[in-house]
């Protein structure tokens, strides 16, 4: 071999392979970066949001609704990415994005959650989308009696930071809400038709991360907050939360419509068939409903639904107009073009190169492909995962100088894939905060995948998630002790409430062993009950000193691993496996099984060594 071909080869030999590097768009994926795009690919995609945006803006349409078909690998999620980052660069508008859910009798909240949340990502000028509509707000006292008054603060509605760090530099904290409650009132003389608690709320969003924010941010998506009633805003219980949860939706849309930016809503992972819910429905049909209440309740909204193409066809099954509503647009992505796959591959490839410092010039086009075999895949129609499929495997087995790397079986082979796939994936999954319902799917996702044979003493035999109702537990965990020859049943509740009141009643519930006929009771959280809490106090050691029950510590380090199984097994197919594989490789790796989060829960109160 020459010394281009030998630095190549080591290079390789290093990795990573650039073809296993995020092969699919994931949520996390949308906002931020991904490792090559193509630009040109479902343009016609791109177009048609453009121009929803641009007629709901001006007023032609108060809502849109676009279905985006496709088959799995044909850019849907890319698109979505690129709607994204032209919003992030050129404003205009403000975007949501909508994951999968877990509990479809939640689905209104999980949407309003998101959407809340999705609103804390920045723009290029790190300028949070809360901030932008905040500010606008602020900006609608121009040209009013108002305007003398509030001059210094106008003056600098054009920099949302400068208007934040003025107003911290001249008000004490206090002085900070009574600033708000007297900006509300003068936007509302001219602004009526919004409301004033939600519009108070969001201009507690100006100021980012500030406790005066936490408060605004906990109100929007639903989450207590010992501080509520104190800073003027109503408090509701969970069943009131569920069912204002599209009244909240529907004041973000009808907020952004003053600050003249379309709201774009992104529902995304409808080919997903995990659905808590008796109701008979997929989870297509579920989000198709939900879409429709938004498209009936909403205006200054363009709501996008990314749906395989055999999801579809369950959505169209549904009456009441509700496909009409849901698909008033429609476009369907496509495979890329042989041009467009080549493409493709040069462009990781040039990222290798990059990354390794070789010379892309001392190597024939497309080393070590070749052409005609990838407008040979094009040909076939394949998308772009089979392409990314079919050059990560050409890339670790192709001969290179008269070496042939050494072949794995197609077992290890597939847990080599899944490994790889595993550990990219970790480095950048975070589990969601103050999302008790989500964390405790990931909780339950990884019981599922323990081996058959004792963990902390302990043979799981079943685990079975509750629908739960408000304070409830979110799962059981049934099995055997295996030194002590008795039957175990653990009921865990994790709650990440910042008010005594919610977990007094959670713990309530918790104690109570004999509405599920639990031996144990355990209650997860991320920080410790305070000692203000008194009632919750004396439930946290009934539990403990009575009932033989435990408290765990919700640690991101422990629960993170656990969201990157989660997101794997719900993405399976994206990600090249079956579901029974995924469980099967996290089983005989023990990724469920040594993390210190599982074997926590499943131990008799002792900690962990």
């Amino acid at each position: 071999m020459t010394d281009a071909y030998i630095l190549f080869e080591e290079a390789r030999k290093q990795g990573p392979n650039p073809f296993k590097l995020k092969p699919i768009v994931s949520a996390d994926e949308v906002w931020g970066d991904v490792v090559t795009d193509l630009p040109n690919l479902n343009q016609h995609v791109d177009r048609t949001i453009y121009q929803a945006i641009s007629e709901v803006r001006k007023r032609y349409s108060d809502k849109i609704g676009i279905a985006i078909k496709g088959d799995r690998g044909t850019g849907k999620s890319h698109v979505i990415h690129r709607i994204w980052k032209t919003i992030e660069r050129e404003g205009g508008a403000v975007f949501a994005y909508i994951p999968q859910f877990v509990d479809a009798n939640r689905i209104d909240s999980h949407v309003r959650f998101y959407l809340s949340l999705s609103f804390n990502h920045k723009d290029v000028g790190g300028i949070t989308q809360w901030q932008q509509l905040a500010t606008a707000m602020v900006a609608t006292l121009k040209g009013t009696e108002f305007e003398e008054k509030y001059q210094p603060y106008l003056e600098k509605c054009e920099n949302p930071e400068e208007l934040r760090k003025y107003i911290l530099r001249t008000h004490s904290a206090a002085q900070r809400y009574e600033l708000v409650d007297e900006l509300v009132e003068a936007i509302l003389e001219n602004q009526s038709d919004l409301h004033p608690d939600f519009l108070k709320a969001v201009l507690f969003l100006l100021f980012k991360t500030a406790p005066i924010a936490q408060v605004g941010m906990a109100w929007i998506q639903g989450i207590e907050h010992p501080e509520t009633r104190q800073r003027g805003l109503p408090e509701f219980s969970q069943q009131e939360q569920d069912a204002k949860s599209i009244w909240f939706i529907q004041q973000i849309c009808k907020l952004a419509s003053v600050a003249l930016r379309p709201v774009v809503i992104c529902f995304d992972q409808l080919d997903q068939p995990n659905v808590s819910a008796d109701c008979g429905d997929s989870a297509a049909q579920i989000v198709a409903s939900c879409i429709d209440k938004m498209y009936f309740q909403c205006s200054n909204v363009i709501i996008l639904c990314c749906v395989m193409s055999d999801r579809w066809r369950e959505i169209e099954q549904m009456g009441s107009g509700i496909p009409d509503r849901v698909g008033q647009w429609s476009e369907s992505t496509k495979p890329p073009t042989a041009e467009q796959m080549i493409e493709l591959v040069k462009l990781r490839l040039d990222w290798f190169y990059s990354e390794k410092h070789l010379n892309p010039d001392a190597y024939p086009f497309l080393y070590p492909f070749d052409e005609n075999e990838i407008k040979g895949i094009a040909s076939k129609g394949a998308g772009v995962r089979s392409l990314m499929k079919w050059c990560t495997e050409k890339f670790d087995s192709v001969e290179i100088g008269g070496s042939v790397a050494p072949s794995l079986n197609p077992e290890e082979k597939k847990r080599k894939e899944f490994s790889d796939a595993y550990n990219e994936l970790l480095g950048r999954t975070s589990a969601p905060e103050q999302n008790d319902d989500q964390l405790a799917a990931i909780v339950a996702c990884a019981m599922k995948m323990l081996p058959e044979e004792a963990i902390e003493n302990l043979v799981i035999q079943k685990v079975e998630s509750i629908k739960a109702k408000s304070h409830d537990l979110h799962l059981t965990i049934s099995g055997s002790d295996s030194t002590q020859q008795k039957n175990v049943k653990i009921g865990v509740r994790i709650c990440e409430t910042q008010t005594g009141k919610t977990l007094t009643a959670a713990m309530k519930k918790l104690l109570d062993y004999g509405k599920y006929g639990i031996t144990r009771g355990c209650l997860v959280r991320s920080t410790p009950i305070p000692r203000s809490w008194r009632k919750a106090k004396e439930l946290e050691q009934q539990l403990v000193q009575q009932q033989g029950g435990e408290v765990v510590v919700l640690k991101k380090d422990e629960i993170n691993p656990l969201a990157a199984i989660h997101a794997m097994y719900e993405e399976a197919e994206n990600y090249g496996f079956t579901k029974e594989e995924i469980s099967t490789f996290v089983k005989e790796l023990k990724l469920a099984a040594n993390n210190r989060l599982i074997r926590e829960i499943l131990s008799e109160g002792a900690t962990v060594t």
